[in-house]
């Protein structure tokens, strides 16, 4: 028996740098197969399933179902150039910015 089915979004944070964008999502308690994480017409979707552990529940605050998260990629990230990892309940992805995209400086003559 599930406790909640409704889907839920999972805490993210998202950075950048110079080079990239990283989104990190946390997911403890999933397993890699439970994970799917895949790129569509711009859009990052990081998708899954936490099921809870069996045996009858005294009390539980935590949360159990299918997760989703849609994100909609800025024009300069590079969708040729994209990793996912999943480490410590953590799955994070990492988007390269495009050359083009990246500040250059202009020389003052």
């Amino acid at each position: 028996m599930y406790i909640q089915t409704k889907i839920y979004q999972q805490p993210v944070e998202i950075t950048q740098s110079e080079k990239s964008y990283n989104i990190m999502v946390e997911l403890p308690g999933s397993t890699r197969d439970e994970i799917k994480v895949w790129l569509e017409k711009g859009l990052l979707t990081i998708t899954g399933e936490k099921k809870p552990q069996a045996g009858e529940k005294i009390f539980s605050e935590r949360v159990f179902g299918k997760f989703s998260r849609l994100f909609r990629l800025p024009e300069d990230a590079d969708l040729d150039n994209i990793e996912a990892n999943y480490r410590d309940g953590v799955v994070s992805v990492e988007i390269a910015k495009l050359e083009e995209a990246k500040p250059k400086s202009i020389n003052i003559k």
